[in-house]
């Protein structure tokens, strides 16, 4: 097991455990990581294998999906480590419970707007992508007698439409979704990256989303980021 990140100013400090697969919602998580301070460990999680489902994965993220930590740091109410699951509330959580770390990414009078597109991001963009990659990667190998034409056209609209959104949204804001670079584009960026290959576009049309994309493409905490476990995030898109 690998500590990713730059080294804490603070030695008393022990790492995060990040239970993490190297997928898009895996990435927001070391995309945080690598944009702050905040020491972390890496715990894989082999989706492939059904490691989401096991008892001690299940404790520490009831809905049995990754990423989720435990901060050896904080005590519950019981006394245990604390544990997050879903990658919007484990930023905020250690967006304010390591502000001096963390929460210029989180800006208390930005926190509305922050808010507002993270919540955009996990509630429309992540799960409509990740239908796209259903209906076009595993649905045809799954069911290979049943026509999927409709949900993949479906959420493939659906998508161009969220990306148009975002289109909109980075023509008033400009350089960043919320104001400053925030939780939010960490969390959006991931989910944006897979459009190129499945539309075979590179944002043409979407002359804001491009810039965007590319400039947080160029930051060194993201191309980092995209290195953790990157081996076997191209495995798995080559099995697919």
């Amino acid at each position: 097991q690998s500590t990713w990140g730059r080294k804490f100013c603070c030695q008393q400090m022990q790492p995060i455990e990040l239970h993490y697969a190297p997928t898009p919602n895996g990435w927001k998580m070391t995309i945080f990581f690598e944009e702050t301070n905040i020491p972390y460990v890496i715990k894989p999680v082999n989706l492939a294998a059904g490691q989401q489902f096991s008892p001690s994965f299940t404790k520490i993220s009831p809905n049995n999906r990754m990423p989720a930590i435990v901060d050896p740091n904080q005590r519950d109410e019981e006394g245990n480590n604390v544990t997050v699951f879903e990658s919007g509330a484990i930023m905020v959580y250690l967006c304010t419970t390591y502000p001096q770390l963390a929460g210029q990414f989180f800006q208390e009078k930005k926190q509305s707007k922050v808010l507002e597109w993270l919540f955009w991001v996990n509630a429309n963009l992540g799960p409509v992508a990740g239908q796209v990659s259903h209906f076009t990667y595993y649905a045809p190998s799954l069911d290979p007698k049943a026509d999927h034409t409709y949900s993949r056209n479906r959420y493939r609209n659906e998508l161009v439409r969220l990306i148009q959104v975002l289109e909109r949204q980075l023509a008033l804001t400009k350089d960043h979704m919320a104001g400053p670079y925030s939780i939010a584009d960490m969390a959006c960026w991931p989910w944006v990256k897979p459009y190129k290959r499945w539309f075979n576009d590179d944002f043409a049309q979407y002359p804001h989303v491009k810039k965007w994309y590319d400039n947080m493409s160029e930051r060194p905490a993201v191309v980092k980021a995209l290195q953790v476990m990157g081996k076997e995030a191209q495995i798995a898109q080559a099995m697919r």
